[in-house]
């Protein structure tokens, strides 16, 4: 088979690096990939949103399937396009993407659908969510609407911090267009997990869960990132829990998209805060995540191309297991500043080396390569990953592989994992 990849981060290039596994794959392409995605695809240099264009290259070269990595380009309705013209997608329409692409949308299908998830008020002008804030106690999640590259989730510990808040969103704008609405939501506490799971037209075949850190720095603390790292399995998932939310979330889910006439092709990612009453769903989202992707797929035992085509045709068959038992867990190298301001085009060394450390595959999030030399080119830069039959010693190998590297201009958090112990 011929297959194109649409992306260009760690998440795509460890989807690649899965697919390329497959005795099936012909010939692998991403669109428009980046540094390390270039030493296992061919890149090319097109812009996803011209969906046309992309079309003509499917044909030009005979795809047979494409695998759609960024939420935007799914809520764009690339896939609705491709498949309207006979193309396999793996990667749900703009109809069904809405349950990421609108933060209110999903709430009201999980409330109309009694499927847990935390309580929630939606406003859409400061005065209304300002008087909110003044009549009820911190802390306040405050949620704009729209995409936000992961970081439209704000936490507010006082009532100042929450209205300066509204005042970036409304007034500064600082989230555009994916601020003209807001969710606060009630503070759920516990622990977080997201579980991922293959819909077809039919069926529901679950991949595996894993366990992220969102927030910049060591401890949970600093501003929300894209994610910072990951690590599955846990200890802390066991399987009566894992019955549960697959029986209380991830069924209902399917049941209530099927009652409602959304037809969902591809993987949904369920983000999950166990509570002391219960698990409850903090958000979907209608992609494979990053970092746990990069994570999820070093663990991959079947045929991971098989299952994703299978995907996209209405094919799903029950598998037993996926994934094998092993421990994975990645870690991202970040540019200094992120996810503020932060400098590009800086070299990264070492990593030919740090490749070599047994156990570890190193993934590119925002490199380019120019003179066969790697520069950054974003604020996640690598994801670096490592699996082990032993957790600490996966984690051991990702951390010595850091060392390695070695790049001044970056950072990385020493706690990731730590949620396991």
């Amino acid at each position: 088979m011929n297959i194109l990849i649409i992306g260009g981060g760690g998440r795509e290039h460890s989807l690649c690096w899965a697919v390329s596994k497959s005795p099936k794959c012909k010939k692998l392409f991403c669109i428009p990939g980046n540094g390390g995605i270039a030493e296992i695809a061919t890149c090319i240099e097109k812009n996803p949103e011209n969906q046309l264009e992309i079309f003509n290259f499917c044909k030009k070269t005979k795809i047979d399937l494409v695998i759609i990595g960024p939420e935007k380009y799914l809520e764009q309705g690339l896939s609705d396009y491709l498949r309207k013209r006979d193309i396999n997608v793996f990667g749900p329409s703009k109809k069904a993407s809405k349950i990421e692409t609108s933060k209110t949308f999903s709430k009201h299908f999980l409330k109309r659908n009694s499927i847990p998830t935390a309580d929630y008020h939606c406003f859409n002008e400061i005065n209304e969510a300002k008087k909110y804030i003044k009549c009820n106690n911190p802390p306040y999640v405050i949620k704009v609407d729209g995409l936000a590259s992961g970081k439209g989730v704000l936490i507010c510990k006082t009532k100042t911090e929450a209205n300066n808040t509204l005042k970036n969103i409304f007034v500064k704008k600082i989230f555009g267009n994916a601020g003209k609405k807001i969710l606060i939501e009630e503070h759920l506490d516990g622990f977080e997990v997201s579980f991922f799971s293959f819909f077809d037209k039919n069926k529901i075949v679950m991949l595996d869960y894993a366990l992220d850190h969102k927030r910049a720095f060591d401890g949970d603390n600093g501003p929300n990132t894209g994610g910072m790292g990951a690590f599955t399995p846990s200890k802390k998932i066991t399987r009566e829990l894992y019955e549960k939310i697959f029986k209380t979330i991830i069924e209902p889910t399917k049941q209530s998209l099927d009652k409602e006439q959304i037809m969902f092709q591809g993987i949904l990612f369920f983000g999950i805060m166990v509570t002391e009453n219960g698990p409850k769903v903090i958000e979907y989202n209608v992609r494979f995540g990053d970092p746990e992707c990069q994570s999820i797929v070093r663990k991959v035992k079947s045929n991971f191309l098989d299952i994703l085509y299978n995907t996209a045709t209405n094919k799903l068959k029950e598998v037993k297991s996926i994934v094998n038992n092993n421990f994975s867990v990645c870690v991202i190298l970040a540019s200094k500043g992120y996810p503020e301001r932060f400098e590009t085009n800086l070299e990264i060394k070492n990593i030919e080396k740090a490749n070599k450390v047994k156990g570890v595959i190193i993934f590119h999030c925002g490199t380019k390569l120019e003179d066969k030399k790697i520069f950054s080119n974003g604020g996640r830069v690598l994801a670096i990953t490592a699996v082990d039959s032993n957790f600490l010693k996966a984690r051991e190998k990702v951390y010595k592989a850091l060392k390695i590297i070695n790049w001044k201009h970056g950072f990385f958090r020493n706690d990731i994992g730590f949620k396991n112990f």
